[in-house]
């Protein structure tokens, strides 16, 4: 598996607001194949700089995402990491 990670500033001070944005984001990602699971939240740090992390079957499909993202989002950062380990809860 690949996870694509992803950090964005502008992200909404208000609550209401950035639940709403994530939910957004949320909602456009969870189409995109390969789709397996993903996070969006605020940087505990910096309220105006957001993070997600999507987990994808495929490093094609990891780009693909990659490639939707940058072509539809301006001042975004990505980066895809391979999975090399997951570790269950206990």
């Amino acid at each position: 598996m690949w996870m694509v990670i992803g950090e964005q500033h502008g992200t909404p001070a208000d609550p209401d607001e950035r639940a709403a944005q994530f939910a957004h984001m949320a909602e456009v990602t969870r189409q995109s194949p390969g789709f397996v699971r993903g996070w969006w939240g605020a940087d505990d740090d910096d309220q105006s700089l957001g993070h997600a992390l999507v987990i994808l079957d495929s490093l094609e499909n990891a780009r693909g995402l990659r490639r939707m993202v940058e072509e539809n989002v301006t001042g975004v950062r990505l980066r895809i990491m391979e999975i090399g380990v997951a570790v269950p809860a206990s």
